[in-house]
């Protein structure tokens, strides 16, 4: 009869610790290989073909956060198809990485000064304070253009 207490607490501090350990950045690569290129640690680029998504951080004292912007935007505001439809018999990045979707989004939810902190508001308020600009390039003739 004591085992069952003491496996849920173990449990509990297994996912506790799982959720403090979240690296957005390694999350990404897992599941979108190399189509996340980090330029810098104020840049980094989702490029699944020629075009690509650019993310941006103006302030580099907060440079720990683009990955998790980067993660929450692709997840749930990016308008490329391959991230919600299958893709050269691949599982889409939304199906693959709603497990991990929640911690990810908890560890940033302060930026949303509202109730419910929505993932739309989440961004938005890292967008503003964070000073984080998307914007879109495209290789064309060996050249990237923004």
């Amino acid at each position: 009869m004591k085992t069952v207490p003491i496996l849920l607490v173990a449990l509990s501090i297994v996912s506790f610790a799982q959720a403090a350990d979240v690296d957005p950045l390694a999350l990404l690569k897992r599941d979108l290989g190399d189509s996340i290129d980090v330029i810098s640690n104020q840049e980094i680029r989702y490029c699944l073909d020629n075009t690509c998504e650019i993310f941006r951080i103006k302030d580099s004292k907060q440079a720990d956060y683009p990955p998790y912007f980067v993660y929450l935007y692709l997840f749930h505001e990016s308008g490329y198809i391959y991230l919600k439809e299958p893709f050269a018999g691949s599982r889409p990045f939304r199906e693959v990485a709603k497990a991990q979707e929640p911690s990810v989004r908890k560890k940033v939810e302060d930026f949303c000064k509202k109730t419910p902190k929505t993932p739309g508001c989440i961004l938005e308020g890292m967008q503003t304070s964070l000073r984080i600009s998307v914007s879109f390039g495209r290789y064309d003739e060996g050249k990237f253009n923004e």
